[in-house]
């Protein structure tokens, strides 16, 4: 009983420290992977605020334009 105990005690430890391995590169690519969904996030805001602000850019300057060829 003593034999099977050790050799089973160093077992578990061996998938002790796979399990931790695993779970350490699993828990680094989540992390990854969140911080790449955040960063297309701010990009995806900055990019439709400029075309937001561009766009109403364009338009008064075409309201403008359009005043002034009335007269």
């Amino acid at each position: 009983m003593a034999r099977n105990a050790s050799r089973l005690t160093r077992r578990q430890g061996f998938l002790t420290l796979w399990a931790l391995l695993f779970l350490t590169s699993v828990s680094l690519l989540l992390t990854l992977v969140l911080v790449g969904q955040v960063g297309q996030r701010e990009t995806t805001t900055a990019l439709t605020n400029d075309y937001r602000t561009s766009t109403r850019r364009v338009q008064r300057e075409i309201r403008t334009r359009y005043k002034w060829s009335s007269w």
